[in-house]
């Protein structure tokens, strides 16, 4: 069986998602109108319809269609070259471009060479509708673009809603299945509705998804497993950042395994993830990375030489929660040494080897300091341990008490 999955045509035709698909409409309807409105980042699970969202908006208005990778956008030349001016021109006859960027979570990461800063500075002041996608709205890749757009939020589609589009799509391509047959398929997609599409062409009627698994089910799986292949299954379902499951099976193992070589045997597998990683780092050959999921899961599961039938409580990584308090801090930080980088006319890395001599001079004159490097108060107390010095007095009058 051949479905032919046509573009939307309009809004309307989109299923699920009344709400969000409403206020699109009315963000369209302002460019219409001649009302600058800020880039839609339009974020949700995958198989949804965002894309479909822009084709249809694209569609329902006659605005031309410009589509964009957010990994052909790597670089500052690239974004200026290809999106720019996309983005600065009008289309043919006058019409108006819709300018999409699909997975503009993959933006930033080592290959990231400006692209991320190049297109914020477009999204700050759009000549023309721009539409980008995502997954995670919180994802830190999105950091640099997200104070310039509108969220829009896309959910998973309701069992019912997807199997009247199967009915739908089944009936136009000529091809008979039961009601039945369509509820099972509606319900084994989770949710999504691309997921749907392609078991009914497939005829994949036994088609079973796991749905995001809770990351404390991951990790108790992974630790509880007897099976290496259901010790893996349990890494690979999940949708954890692979370097997130890593911490939170290493902060782990010592609640869960008893015996010092288990324990030995476990961190080795750990460490030999940790190998193909680095080989990812520097090869950038993803092909690694199934040998790396393998040690962190099936190898730290297999470690134990019997299964601990005790219940075990799973901990949040220590080194997240640190981070995590530690980071205003190390924000500060960052802030003084891009201004003793400045004055100094050195690396953010050489200005850190600088700060005992800046403190020392803060000690000296605190006011003439701040005013050489330009320190904010706030700075001025952090390079002279101030905050510290305080919070070591404030223990010590509550430990005489």
């Amino acid at each position: 069986m051949i479905l032919h999955q046509v573009k939307p045509k309009s809004i309307a035709s989109l299923i699920g998602n009344p709400t969000a698909f409403s206020e699109a409409k009315k963000w369209a309807d302002g460019w219409q109108q001649g009302s600058v409105q800020p880039a839609l980042l339009v974020f949700g699970p995958t198989g949804i319809g965002k894309t479909a969202l822009a084709h249809a908006i694209a569609s329902e208005f006659g605005w031309e269609m410009f589509e964009f990778n957010a990994s052909d956008l790597r670089d500052e030349e690239s974004v200026n070259r290809l999106l720019g001016n996309a983005a600065a021109s009008w289309g043919l006859f006058g019409a108006r471009r819709l300018i999409l960027i699909d997975d503009a979570d993959s933006l930033s990461g080592r290959e990231d060479r400006g692209g991320a800063s190049a297109i914020a500075a477009i999204l700050s002041s759009p000549k023309q509708p721009i539409i980008l996608t995502a997954l995670d709205l919180y994802d830190k890749k999105l950091q640099a673009i997200k104070a310039h757009c509108q969220p829009l939020k896309l959910q998973r589609v309701h069992t019912s809603s997807i199997a009247i589009l199967l009915k739908k799509a089944a009936a136009a391509s000529g091809a008979i299945f039961d009601d039945n047959q369509l509820s099972s398929i509606a319900s084994s997609s989770s949710g999504d509705v691309r997921a749907a599409l392609n078991d009914l062409q497939a005829r994949n009627l036994n088609a079973r998804r796991d749905s995001e698994k809770n990351i404390f089910e991951v990790v108790r799986t992974i630790l509880k497993s007897e099976k290496y292949a259901e010790a893996r299954k349990a890494a690979f379902d999940s949708e954890t950042e692979h370097d997130t499951l890593k911490l939170w099976v290493a902060q782990n193992i010592t609640a869960e395994y008893e015996k010092p070589f288990e324990i030995a045997e476990a961190y080795s597998s750990l460490s030999r993830a940790d190998i193909f990683d680095g080989r990812i780092a520097r090869r950038q050959y993803w092909g690694f990375l199934r040998y790396s999921t393998d040690h962190l899961s099936s190898g730290v599961a297999t470690a134990k030489s019997a299964p601990y039938r005790k219940w075990t409580q799973i901990s949040y990584p220590d080194y997240i929660r640190e981070m995590g308090a530690s980071k205003a801090a190390r924000t500060l930080r960052k802030g003084i040494l891009k201004k003793i980088s400045g004055c100094c006319h050195c690396s953010i890395e050489q200005a850190a080897s600088y700060l005992p001599l800046v403190e020392l001079l803060a000690k000296k004159n605190a006011k003439e300091t701040a005013g050489i490097f330009g320190f904010e108060e706030e700075e001025s107390d952090f390079v002279l341990k101030k905050k510290a010095a305080k919070k070591e007095t404030g223990k010590k009058k509550a430990a005489k008490k």
